[in-house]
């Protein structure tokens, strides 16, 4: 179906956005994950994107192995500390206002416009009583205090995969972000728009209008056989 002139012009006068996701170069998420997220966002929103990948050492020696539209951020943190960047005052490769980041497993169902147009400078999915940053808009730079609590502690660096017993932030971000201190000033989008795999869809069903699904944990995308994974994770 083809636009019209209107809503041709309509998609042109939409707000640039950046798309950020995060990547350590290790086959746990192999390559195709990223590409996946990246069709996945083109056909799910009228926005203009940039799509900014943050890289850590191990995915340097990988980077022919990912599409050129995508833009390379090499952060020097290992494992999924490369995504804490995105928190920062102003993220480097982030040209843009809005910055919605996604987790590489995530399966996108339907329109990111409501997400991305969500009303709010610091808004992420809620886990049950606590935050989850799968999916977390932020505009300019209001999550700065998360990676200045970051850089407060040490910039740990732990291997997520095989995590020490002592560890600080366990959840990374979301350790900062649940942590009473910091006074949750941001909000959530409705619970329906983004939900869990493992603790929504695989019990109760697909909630009606949602948009992101999150694979925290196990299983991942590629180890379920739903049909609409199939569909749309692609």
């Amino acid at each position: 179906m083809e636009c019209t002139i209107s809503e041709e012009r309509a998609i042109m006068d939409k707000e640039r956005i950046t798309i950020g996701a995060c990547w350590d170069g290790r086959d746990y998420y192999p390559v195709d994950y990223i590409h996946r997220l990246y069709n996945s966002v083109l056909r799910n929103t009228t926005h203009p994107f940039d799509f900014v990948l943050n890289i850590g050492p191990l995915a340097e020696k990988r980077r022919n192995e990912i599409d050129p539209r995508i833009r390379i951020i090499q952060t020097g943190l290992p494992y999924w500390w490369s995504g804490m960047q995105f928190w920062a005052l102003s993220p480097d490769g982030v040209e843009t206002d809005t910055l919605l980041y996604l987790d590489l497993d995530v399966v996108i169902l339907g329109s990111l416009d409501d997400i991305i147009e969500f009303p709010s400078d610091q808004a992420y999915m809620r886990d049950g009583v606590k935050t989850n940053v799968s999916a977390s808009l932020l505009r300019c730079g209001a999550g700065w205090r998360v990676f200045d609590e970051y850089v407060r502690a040490g910039m740990p660096q732990w291997d997520p995969l095989t995590p020490p017993s002592n560890r600080l932030l366990p959840l990374a971000a979301q350790s900062i972000l649940d942590d009473p201190k910091y006074g949750r000033k941001y909000d959530f989008f409705p619970e329906n728009w983004v939900c869990s795999y493992k603790l929504k869809v695989r019990k109760s069903g697909m909630p009606d209008d949602c948009r992101i699904v999150v694979f925290h944990g196990r299983p991942k995308p590629h180890e379920c056989s739903e049909p609409w994974i199939k569909e749309n994770w692609r």
